[in-house]
């Protein structure tokens, strides 16, 4: 299937699950790999002169024959020829494991892996990273009142070792691989970098098509904060770049609909918290309130209800809007020194304050 994106100048082709973007030169390939049953990531094979590819997926049982199944196709189908050994660079957009988990792939080794300096510890020492989180994620449930167990949702045991690959540190406005931009946006993870590629902002997580992208307390490990990430969505819809490559479900063919959609979004969430918080309640009450609201919220890859790390995730997201709220005089918080603070409006929310 062919469709020439005429207001974009975009040729869009897709064959066998795979989607060629094309823009003069300029070639994104979108291949989807599998992390874990009913959940990807788009993987993205750039190709201008250069082979990069941004973003592998977890190193789930069929990950790696997915993204073999993706060059395979990229090879044959669309006559590139190119190979996974061709490849001579990557981008890892932030330090989540459905994105540089594949990087234990033996076939990926060896090549330069650019990656924010915030994020980078993840692969170079990911036993600590991944202890600091659970620990994180224990001492959240401690402060919210709650029950909840942490489960293993990555891999402790995961890493790379020194020669494995040639890490580079990437800022913000740098110019990388074939004039490439990188994008410092905070918000989803401390180091969550986009990447633009001549007229393609590839956005990691940033920016979704559906889904509003998973925030953590500033608080909490790994947290930037809902502040910094509505900083960085405004930033982001003021570029300007035609298509939006996200690195889960759908292209986004305006950016700065999309993120405009978004930021409402959390101010309605914002809204609907200080109402909630007219009567004081600690934060597993208000995110069990929040949630049997909008069930539709939690009804996804974790499962229909909301316990376990799918209720953890949920305390993460409720705190960052809380935080906010706070820093605001939104809301006032009580009974701090016991460890588990109730919170209280002060008034409601009016919208974009």
């Amino acid at each position: 299937m062919k469709r020439q994106r005429d207001f974009l100048e975009i040729t869009e082709t897709k064959l066998n699950g795979v989607v060629q973007y094309s823009h003069g030169i300029t070639r994104i390939y979108k291949m989807t790999v599998e992390n874990w049953p009913r959940h990807f990531t788009n993987a993205y094979l750039i190709l201008d002169g250069a082979v990069t590819l941004v973003d592998v997926g977890y190193e789930g049982a069929n990950s790696s024959a997915f993204l073999e199944r993706g060059f395979n196709t990229v090879a044959v189908e669309f006559g590139e020829g190119v190979k996974l050994s061709d490849v001579e660079n990557i981008v890892i957009t932030h330090g989540h494991g459905d994105h540089f988990g594949l990087l234990s792939y033996e076939k990926l080794k060896g090549r330069r892996v650019y990656m924010h300096p915030l994020d980078t510890h993840v692969l170079t020492n990911h036993g600590k990273s991944y202890a600091d989180w659970m620990e994180g994620q224990l001492r959240l449930v401690r402060e919210a009142g709650s029950d909840a167990t942490p489960e293993n949702l990555g891999n402790p045991e995961w890493c790379i070792h020194p020669g494995d690959y040639e890490i580079v540190a990437v800022t913000d406005g740098q110019q990388i691989i074939n004039g490439y931009k990188i994008h410092h946006c905070p918000g989803h993870s401390l180091g969550h970098i986009c990447l633009g590629v001549g007229q393609f902002l590839l956005l990691g997580d940033h920016i979704l098509s559906s889904t509003t992208p998973h925030q953590t307390p500033k608080s909490n490990w790994g947290g930037a904060g809902l502040e910094v990430y509505l900083d960085s969505l405004g930033r982001a819809s003021t570029m300007e770049y035609k298509l939006g490559l996200p690195a889960h479900e759908n292209i986004i063919y305006s950016i700065a609909g999309r993120a405009q959609e978004i930021e409402a979004f959390h101010h309605e969430r914002l809204r609907e918290l200080t109402e909630i918080c007219t009567e004081e309640k600690n934060l597993e009450e208000v995110t069990s309130t929040y949630y049997a609201f909008h069930p539709e919220f939690i009804q996804g890859d974790f499962g229909e209800e909301l316990t376990g790390s799918n209720k953890v995730m949920a305390l993460e997201e409720i705190k960052a809007h809380l935080e906010y709220l706070l820093e605001r005089d939104g809301i006032a918080a009580t009974g701090v020194e016991t460890g588990v603070p109730r919170y209280q409006s002060r008034r409601i929310w009016s919208g974009n304050e």
